[in-house]
C-alpha cells in the first residue's frame, strides 16, 4: 500500500526488565516479526526509537523523537513529519500476533477518516492504529501543553472505531491485539503457543 508502516519501539519495558521488542518468538524477535508484516503491507517503514543502537541490523530508518519523554505520542509526531506518505500506521512493537489482512482491512477506512483505530472489549488500541498528517496539529499542540496520552488528541479529529464483531473474522480478537508487559504474560504467551 502506498502508505507508511511504523513499529514503536521507544518504551522503557520497565515492567518486562528487558527490550520487549528483541523477546524471540518462534525463531524471531518480536521487532522481526513486526517488520516481516508492515514490510509486506507498505511501501515505507520506519523504527520510531530514541535507541538506534538495539535496531540498526535491520537496515530500517530509525525516526527519534523530537523531544525525548514524550511517550508514543512523541514518535506519533516525529514519524508522521517525515513520512512519505500522508497515511501512517503505528504498532507497538510488543504486539506478537499482528497480521497484513487485519491491517489491510482497516485501512479501508483512511482515505475518509483521520484515525482509524481497533476497538474491542478490551478497549481502544492506539497503537495499532492507523493516522493521517492532518492529525499533526492537534499532535503538535497537545505536546507543547504537555498532554502526552495518544487519545488526548481523539476529540479533535474525525475517527472510526472498527469494532470488535467485526474483527472477529480474523481471529480472537484478544490475541490479535494483545501484547505483552511482563514476564508473566510472556511466560503465559510461551506456553500457548
Amino acid at each position: 500500500m502506498a502508505m507508511t508502516g511504523v513499529v514503536l519501539a521507544g518504551g522503557k519495558s520497565s515492567r518486562m526488565q528487558r527490550n520487549k521488542a528483541l523477546l524471540e518468538m518462534q525463531g524471531q524477535t518480536l521487532m522481526e516479526h513486526s517488520l516481516e508484516v508492515l514490510q509486506s503491507s507498505f511501501a515505507e517503514v520506519f523504527i520510531s526509537s530514541n535507541e538506534q543502537e538495539f535496531y540498526t541490523k535491520y537496515g530500517v530508518p530509525i525516526v527519534p523523537d523530537k523531544v525525548g519523554a514524550q511517550g508514543p505520542l512523541g514518535g506519533l509526531q516525529a514519524c508522521l513529519e517525515v513520512a512519505s506518505y500522508e497515511v501512517v500506521f503505528f504498532t507497538a512493537c510488543d504486539m506478537p500476533f499482528i497480521q497484513g489482512d487485519v491491517i489491510a482491512y482497516l485501512a479501508q477506512w483512511t482515505e475518509q477518516y483521520d484515525i482509524v483505530v481497533p476497538c474491542t472489549s478490551s478497549g481502544e488500541h492506539y497503537l495499532h492504529a492507523y493516522y493521517n498528517r492532518r492529525c499533526l496539529p492537534i499532535i503538535t499542540k497537545n505536546l507543547k501543553r504537555n498532554s502526552f496520552k495518544v487519545q488526548s488528541i481523539y476529540s479533535a479529529c474525525k475517527v472510526r472505531y472498527v469494532r470488535e464483531d467485526e474483527l472477529r473474522q480474523f481471529g480472537n480478537p484478544a490475541k490479535l491485539f494483545g501484547n505483552v508487559n511482563t514476564p508473566e504474560e510472556w511466560a503465559r504467551l510461551q506456553l500457548e503457543e
